[in-house]
């Protein structure tokens, strides 16, 4: 078959297989290469690398010298290079140097550099590349930025972003993570500027044109996604770490008073993994820098980590207790990159859940140990109820899954790769023991350091733990594996029970989806059932065939509180009790990844012990059991009113976890009614809501107090509140901001109320003009924050419009918020079809600007029309995506994921609507 190459820079089409090619009407040579990824017949040993931004032109001009191994002889090199004017080539031969002819082939994103009657034998060699682009316009690659200080002065810096395949976008280069290298960077500046990059400055050099040339040590061997490089007028607060690595976080002039927290919690976090791990960071710094345009939440570059402001600066006055938790939890993130992800890496993108699970995991672990009045253990589980929603749907796909152009990628980076990652690890974490688990993922980094893996190593690691010679280092292994009496359980399991973990854990990697576990109990038999949860239509589930999983099921019961095992992994199976019981209650503490099925009246047994005492369960296994049903109901496994009769004991609930669970099942059933206009039954159901959580909403205070979580939930109550127009919630909210607005926002309101009083103040056009003024006065990223959530809750549609019109310019707000500014207006019963209009009439310059396939153009996707119930908007935005063109996005898996989401809805609605409405009829909360 002949395949069609295009080509620019030399300007040639070609056919392969021979065929005659065309440049200008001079006869040329076919480009060499044909495939997405790079040949491994030469490998990148060093790069030298120069780098020269000019901030007022918003250009770069850069030279890179690579040390290369060939390993085959070739005929070409091949490597990448995106959007590049490459000026000159150069093979740095020992005689002289060769000038290299340059080929591109852009729809690859590779060049190839060869000279007739030139063979690259076996060996070392140097090339040398000249090459200019301009500044990026988006937020990938090596591209411009803007912020604006208090007095109005707009200042211009450049910073990179090459997560995952943009450093190509930035200079030539081997732009694969399995070809690691290290790398020696100067970059050329106006002495107005600095630069900071992945390791400390060897020193300034004064060039002769009046420009600064700074010059970095040589780093370690990695991958090119981790090389960064910040050229820009930061200031910084620094602090050494126990073991000596100098730590520093970097922001804006004037937003340095806010970098505090964040320096002394990388400290923490960076001594903790350090110690955690058992292998020492191994570079002398580690900077932190806080972007003002950023549009991922944070990039884990070696040595150089980057964020969102929001993500990284604290301010003691302002900041609420959940920016406390999500800047903690982001810091702990990246960090826990610094070896996963970085000292070990991922072969290729297929398996980026071996970087971002594990960082995910991590991250709850890591601020779980060190910062334990965080309560992040708390919010653990509704990221796995999070992955579950997307994993339910036939547009999911596994863990571990091919990809090979840059779209698809992007598209990696999703909640199944980091959410799900993250719960199948703490699954196997609860299986295996905390103890075992810690010794296994130890050996997996020391053995493969500096290397490239699959997924067969980590299971490798943790199935050899007690013959792997651990007890060289520091670490020892404390007894875990010796045969003596006084083994632990956990080292018993695994010196006699040989459990096979690749075997387990490849059911949860390799393929997609999740089991439903179906239990039945008569007398002392339990029998075992399962088969993949799958919300999809009735024909596409036929399709999928039997899978299944090795299923490391916990239980409880009404006798017994003791967490009982069992690996189930058949089809379907029996465990005997010791005792006839009243209920079982599988899933302890959603330690597994799967939803439970209780047959044969087990639902009504377990619903019937939450009405007479729901303290028996852990407030996680209240979650669990309200999530279940509810989505049971979605698979017709379950009645709706079964699922209501257990969601009434919430009156009498106060954890965090179950309460916002229940909201979680709840309020997405009236925003369906919202898109039908149903308005009598949505009324109905959003004041059974209100009654529901009554006696809740009134026993908060509008203050700062009590635990985190708490303090959390308290918002959380007090807004919704507030949106549903309770009276004495609205009074006190209206008052605080009349008092706020009298003192032209000077009186201090807590912080985890502001939220609350400044949404109240959104719901007319005074105040919500007010609100504006202050935000782009502001320069709290915690404030701003909240300022631009409340503006988008309002009810004013016009200012909803203005809002989103003026996301896109990026001048008032940020381009970078526009994806979460998007999603947040298309929740407002006022702003829903306002959202989905400018979706479609912007989806050109969201695509450029946030790049096809990434995280924010999905989440705009999904988020935008995951409410939609009726067929007209299913055929909606069938159509508009439907006419997109493939380099438009049309093969997306986000857009799958949207109209199956939306089709679920409408089955939903169809189903369950005259269920809902009887039931309303018949219950009256408190009456």
């Amino acid at each position: 078959m002949l395949k069609c190459l295009y080509f620019t820079s030399l300007t040639f089409v070609t056919l392969l297989s021979g065929v005659l090619v065309v440049n200008h009407g001079k006869t040329m040579s076919p480009f060499p290469w044909n495939k997405m990824r790079l040949p491994d017949t030469v490998k990148p040993q060093h790069y030298d690398l120069l780098i020269h931004p000019n901030l007022t032109s918003l250009t770069f001009t850069g030279a890179v010298e690579i040390l290369l191994e060939v390993e085959r002889d070739t005929r070409a090199l091949i490597l990448h290079s995106k959007r590049l004017h490459v000026s000159r080539a150069l093979l740095l031969a020992s005689r002289r140097p060769l000038d290299l002819q340059v080929s591109e082939f852009e729809p690859h994103e590779q060049i190839a550099l060869f000279s007739d009657g030139l063979t690259f034998a076996w060996g070392s060699h140097v090339v040398r590349l000249e090459f200019s682009a301009n500044l990026s316009d988006s937020f990938h690659g090596f591209y411009k930025g803007t912020y604006t200080t208090s007095s109005g002065e707009v200042r211009m810096m450049a910073s990179t972003q090459f997560e995952a395949t943009h450093a190509r976008a930035a200079f030539p280069c081997f732009d694969e993570p399995e070809f690691k290298a290290n790398f020696t960077i100067r970059i050329q500046r106006e002495s107005r500027h600095i630069s900071i990059s992945n390791m400390p400055k060897s020193k300034t050099v004064k060039l002769s044109n009046g420009l600064l040339e700074d010059q970095f040590d040589t780093t370690v061997k990695m991958s090119t996604y981790l090389v960064a490089f910040i050229i820009c007028d930061f200031h910084s607060i620094s602090k050494k770490s126990q073991h000596g690595v100098e730590i520093s976080v970097y922001t804006v002039p004037e937003k340095i008073s806010q970098a505090e927290y964040a320096l002394n919690t990388a400290v923490t976090l960076l001594d903790f993994y350090d110690d955690y791990f058992d292998i020492p960071y191994p570079l002398p710094k580690h900077d932190l820098a806080a972007i003002p345009d950023f549009q991922s939440g944070a990039m884990e570059n070696w040595g150089l980590s980057t964020y969102r402001e929001s993500g990284l600066l604290f301010d003691p006055k302002k900041s609420s207790s959940s920016d406390k938790q999500g800047i903690t939890k982001v810091i702990a993130h990246e960090l826990a990159h610094q070896w996963f992800g970085n000292l070990v890496t991922m072969q290729w993108w297929n398996d980026l859940w071996l970087n971002e699970g594990f960082a995910k995991f991590m991250e709850f672990v890591s601020v779980n140990i060190t910062h334990p009045e965080l309560q992040v253990s708390d919010y653990f589980m509704a990221k796995c109820f999070n992955a579950m929603a997307v994993d339910s749907l036939s547009s999911s796909h596994p863990i571990s899954t091919p990809v090979e152009n840059p779209a698809e990628i992007s598209e990696m980076f999703d909640d199944v790769s980091y959410q799900k990652g993250a719960c199948i690890l703490n699954m196997l974490r609860d299986f295996l023991s905390p103890e075992a688990f810690k010794y296994g993922i130890i050996l997996y980094l020391k053995k493969h350091s500096y290397q490239n893996t699959v997924n067969s190593d980590l299971w490798e690691s943790l199935t050899n733990i007690c013959t792997s010679g651990l007890d060289s280092g520091r670490l020892k292994l404390d007894g875990f594996c010796s045969k003596n009496p006084s083994e632990t359980p956990a080292s018993k399991w695994f010196m006699e029970d040989g459990v096979d973990v690749q075997a387990i854990m490849d059911t949860w990697t390799l393929q997609e989806g999740f089991p439903l576990i179906t239990v039945e109990v008569k007398g002392r038999e339990v029998t075992l059932k399962q088969e993949r949860f799958f919300k999809g239509a009735e024909s596409s589930k036929s399709s999928k065939g039997l899978v299944l999983w090795q299923v490391p099921l916990t239980y409880i019961t009404s006798h017994s509180r003791t967490v009982q095992r069992f690996l189930l992994k058949s089809e379907r199976d029996v465990l005997y009790l010791p005792e006839e019981v009243e209920w079982v209650k599988f899933n302890v503490d959603l330690r597994g990844f799967y939803i439970v099925h209780y047959e044969s009246g087990g639902w009504d047994a377990l619903i019937k012990q939450l009405q007479r005492d729901h303290t028996v369960f852990s407030s996680n296994d209240r979650a669990s059991l309200i999530h279940d049903i509810f989505q049971l109901v979605s698979i017709e496994k379950v009645l709706l009113d079964k699922a209501l009769n257990l969601s009434v004991y919430l009156s009498r609930e106060s954890e965090i976890m179950p309460v916002t669970q229940g909201f979680g099942e709840l309020v997405p059933l009236y925003k369906l009614m919202e898109k039908r206009d149903m308005e009598e039954l949505e009324n109905q159901m959003k004041g059974h809501l209100v009654k529901l959580f009554q006696r809740l909403i009134d026993s908060q205070s509008w203050s700062d107090e009590g635990s985190v979580s708490e303090r959390v939930l308290r918002n959380y109550l007090l807004l919704f509140a507030c949106i549903r127009r309770y009276p004495s919630s609205v009074s006190t909210a209206t008052d605080l901001f009349q008092k706020w607005k009298e003192s032209d926002g000077k009186m201090w309101l807590p912080a985890d109320v502001s939220l609350v009083v400044f949404t109240e103040g959104a719901r007319t056009d005074e105040g919500w003009d007010l609100l504006l003024e202050k935000y782009m006065k502001s320069v709290s990223p915690s404030e701003k924050s909240l300022i631009k959530a409340a503006l988008s809750y309002s009810p004013l549609a016009h200012k909803l419009e203005w809002l989103l019109e003026k996301s896109i310019e990026g001048q008032i707000l940020k381009t970078q918020d526009l994806p979460s500014l998007l999603i947040s207006v298309s929740k407002n019963r006022k702003g829903y079809k306002l959202a989905w209009r400018f979706l479609k009439a912007n989806w050109g310059k969201l695509v450029k600007k946030f790049d096809l396939g990434s995280s924010a153009i999905s989440r705009m996707v999904v988020g935008v029309t995951d409410q939609y119930s009726n067929r007209e908007m299913l055929e909606e935005v069938e159509f508009f995506f439907g006419s997109l063109t493939q380099e438009q996005g049309s093969g997306l898996r986000s857009i799958q994921q949207a109209l199956e989401k939306i089709q679920q809805n409408i089955r939903w609605m169809d189903k369950n609507v005259p269920l809902l409405k009887v039931w309303l009829d018949t219950h009256s909360i408190g009456s």
